[in-house]
């Protein structure tokens, strides 16, 4: 089946004539967010279904926002439109993902805990494809930048008159600024950056100054590498390409012929914080992966040991703080085996391969900025983010709703183009009250 490609910026917001009322506006930040976290806890307790009320406010939302996805009656596809709904190959593949990732609740030492989080991973997907499907891609990334914001604004805030929830220790017992229990500051604000240079890019100056500002000053002193290490390979695709966004080329040529010359004072900085040793083995994450790896070949190679839960119960054998992977890919892998890990990876495949070809056809705003949140979700995901319940699992399903949702049109400059089912449909869909 052929995927959704676009080579030119799309009029994909004109086409949806319907905006998202403050509900879906909402439940879109919720799920984004998580929640927040609020607290410390036990990295086993949810392991054993003890309850505070951050848990109870998690499983609340997220039975709200599954309730609101069977109930919701005011979405009604067009009986006439059947290509428009027809599955592309990355839903099939996440469809099939789920699924797997369902079976392995089985085997889980937690059944409860794994089923929950198989449970949170099904209604992301499902409330972003149909946020996507019904109002657009451009209107989908308008509230990733607007959530980003709030969570980048949220940790700030908190900095100043509650440290506790956003400040962590480092390895050499300084003071970092993670934001750990609001959002994780590396993830939320090299996302926002990305979108500001591109969707967000015709924003008034003062706007765009304030935007940068707060994403930049939360950057710099989150001290995330990996974030780091996103925002320069993003500026370097767009120096390539040179995409059609004036303001995007400035800053990444400004950015990359400053490198150079800061270089030397960027890095001892960053020295002066976090070990430098620690990047060989990616601050402990290579110990966290082998021991999964080899415990999951002992105990259950092809269905995993349980979604979520089998970090939780053997990653605390090597660090009693650790509760996650701290990989997308080992989580899949530990806790679904290698059929839901080969599921995952041909997602990324095809979803990789969309990219690249969107990417060459020098795209627009809102193209360039899909390209430049899956370098984020690719980079994000295998060093340390989940797929549901926060900023990291948001992005990466917002790509691959982007994907799918966008229109048909032939690559190739002498070629005639396709229209669309989406473009199609849409111009005959009525007004929603």
């Amino acid at each position: 089946m052929v995927e959704r490609i676009s080579s030119t910026e799309t009029s994909d917001d004109a086409l949806h004539l319907s905006r998202p009322t403050p509900i879906y506006r909402i439940l879109f930040f919720l799920l984004l967010s998580g929640p927040p976290k609020f607290r410390l806890r036990d990295a086993t307790d949810s392991l054993s279904y003890t309850l505070d009320w951050v848990i109870l406010l998690q499983v609340l939302v997220w039975g709200i926002a599954g309730c609101w996805l069977f109930l919701d009656t005011s979405y009604h596809p067009e009986a006439d439109s059947a290509d428009r709904f027809r599955l592309s190959n990355l839903q099939i593949l996440t469809i099939i993902l789920i699924g797997l990732l369902g079976v392995s609740i089985f085997f889980s030492e937690s059944m409860g805990f794994s089923a929950f989080k198989v449970y949170q991973l099904g209604v992301m997907i499902a409330f972003i494809m149909r946020f996507t499907g019904r109002f657009g891609i451009a209107e989908t990334l308008n509230n990733l930048f607007l959530g980003c914001g709030i969570l980048a604004i949220a940790d700030v805030v908190a900095a100043f008159l509650m440290p506790d929830l956003v400040f962590v220790p480092t390895e050499l017992r300084t003071l970092r600024f993670r934001g750990d229990l609001i959002a994780q500051t590396g993830t939320v604000s090299v996302i926002g950056l990305i979108l500001l240079l591109t969707i967000k890019s015709d924003l008034p100056r003062k706007k765009f100054f304030f935007w940068a500002v707060t994403f930049g000053g939360v950057l710099v002193f989150s001290l995330a590498r990996t974030s780091y290490l996103i925002l320069l390979a993003f500026l370097i695709l767009a120096v390539l390409k040179r995409p059609p966004i004036p303001v995007l080329r400035k800053v990444a040529t400004l950015a990359l012929l400053t490198v150079p010359f800061a270089a030397d004072s960027l890095i001892t900085a960053l020295n002066a914080q976090r070990k430098v040793e620690d990047i060989l083995t990616i601050s402990g994450r290579l110990e966290l992966w082998t021991h999964l790896i080899e415990t999951t070949l002992a105990k259950g190679p092809w269905f995993g040991l349980g979604y979520a839960a089998a970090s939780r119960i053997y990653g605390p054998e090597i660090n009693p703080e650790l509760g996650t992977a701290h990989s997308a890919f080992v989580e899949i892998y530990a806790g679904g085996g290698l059929v839901s890990l080969v599921a995952f990876l041909l997602i990324w495949a095809v979803l990789g391969w969309a990219i690249l070809k969107l990417y060459l056809s020098r795209p627009g705003k809102t193209g360039f900025a899909i390209v430049g949140l899956f370098c984020a979700s690719l980079f994000l995901n295998a060093v340390g983010g989940e797929l549901q319940a926060e900023p990291t699992g948001v992005c990466f399903w917002c790509v691959v709703a982007a994907v799918v949702y966008l229109p048909f049109e032939n690559l190739s400059p002498i070629a005639a183009t396709l229209r669309s089912p989406l473009l199609t449909t849409a111009a005959q869909r009525p007004q929603e009250s």
